[in-house]
């Protein structure tokens, strides 16, 4: 069985991109360019999110997987881990439109106040809204798959289990995973009439489900059969060509969605394969910057457009191309400031807190059971 090597920059560099296709997505409505009448492309960028959930289950499967085979995994540690990574920004972002949505209340511009219902604040705060919680769009929108995402965490030692029961047997475990895709699409539809890929605010818990296993089977896939470089550049080729064609013409949801999967295996054994030491380079970091990103992209583009059109009246209900670069390259540096000044500070903190804690909590639990 070979193993993919510790650092996998392709993938870190694709969540850039997974990034800014939902930032072009959401941010394509007032722009002056009618790109939809051209391709489905930007359209079709609610589909980083699918992106992001199979690689979450990759990359965890590729950190986790191995220490839980030898008995060395920690729930706790890993818990911890994940929140510290995630939550900082993700409360950053409710709080800095909170303030938003006062500032628009005293300067008397037009806002819409059930964007911000208190009611759903709570099912926030615990990260459970799209869990059926608060099934309304309000607050920060895509902060909807952080919630499925903590799930996903919460629920990893079962993912772990499924992997290590098949261990050896990974076409099973992928059949598995996309035969489950298929069942909860048929859920969903069942529910809501509509295809799995298009679950958000209401139930997009149930989208992760099957999409974070199918990375941890294309894992296992990698551990198991290795293309050599030329497969894999041609694999990869053919897979970015595929993808590119089914988002612009606009495929089945499930389609494109899963389609997913192949570009994301084909880019990790391009990284096995590579012939020298991975370097660090733009894209790379911007990747590394990709939440904040996806959770900055919203808010930064409401209160920009909001304060260019009501307050200082440079802007009227359509946006230039350059206007919006420039918007893009001022959200990309405010990500990184976030990056650098809120989510590495804070994730450092919570851990080691969070570590303390435990290894406090752990010898006390210790101790009583000698005492007893």
């Amino acid at each position: 069985m070979s193993v993919y090597p510790v650092d996998l920059p392709s993938l870190t560099r694709l969540r850039f991109f997974a990034a800014l296709w939902v930032v072009f997505y959401h941010w394509r409505e007032p722009w002056a360019v009618d790109v939809d009448a051209v391709t489905a492309l930007f359209a079709m960028g609610r589909f980083g999110v699918d992106l992001f959930f199979i690689l979450s289950g990759f990359v965890l499967a590729h950190v986790y997987l191995a220490a839980r085979e030898k008995g060395r995994f920690d729930f706790p540690k890993f818990i911890i881990a994940r929140f510290a990574r995630i939550y900082p920004l993700h409360v950053a972002t409710i709080a800095l439109l909170a303030l938003a949505a006062l500032g628009a209340w005293l300067m008397g511009v037009p806002f819409s106040p059930q964007d911000f219902p208190l009611a759903d604040l709570p099912a926030n705060f615990l990260m459970v809204h799209a869990w059926g919680f608060a099934p309304n769009p309000g607050w920060n929108g895509p902060s909807w798959s952080i919630s499925a995402e903590w799930f996903a965490y919460l629920a990893f030692p079962a993912y772990l289990m499924i992997a290590i029961a098949l261990t050896g047997r990974p076409i099973i475990l992928l059949g598995i995973a996309i035969a489950s895709f298929l069942l909860f699409d048929q859920l969903h539809q069942r529910l809501f009439g509509e295809s799995l890929p298009m679950a958000t605010e209401r139930f997009g818990v149930l989208r992760i489900i099957p999409e974070f296993l199918i990375g941890i089977a294309i894992y296992r896939l990698g551990c198991r059969f290795t293309l050599g470089r030329n497969k894999a550049l041609a694999g990869f080729a053919v897979s970015l060509v595929v993808y590119l064609m089914s988002a612009h013409w606009a495929w089945d949801d499930r389609i494109i969605a899963l389609l997913g999967a192949p570009l994301i295996y084909t880019l990790a054994e391009l990284d096995r394969q590579a012939r020298r030491a991975p370097k660090r380079d733009s894209v790379r970091y911007l990747g590394e910057i990709s939440y904040s990103i996806y959770m900055l992209h919203v808010p930064f583009f409401m209160i920009a457009f909001n304060l260019l059109q009501d307050v200082f009246g440079l802007i009227g209900e359509s946006i230039s191309t350059l206007a919006l670069l420039a918007m893009l390259a001022a959200m990309l540096a405010a990500s990184s400031a976030t990056y650098e000044w809120l989510e590495k500070p804070s994730r450092h903190v919570i851990r080691r807190w969070g570590d303390t804690w435990l290894s406090n909590h752990r010898a006390k639990s210790v101790a009583r059971s000698q005492g007893d």
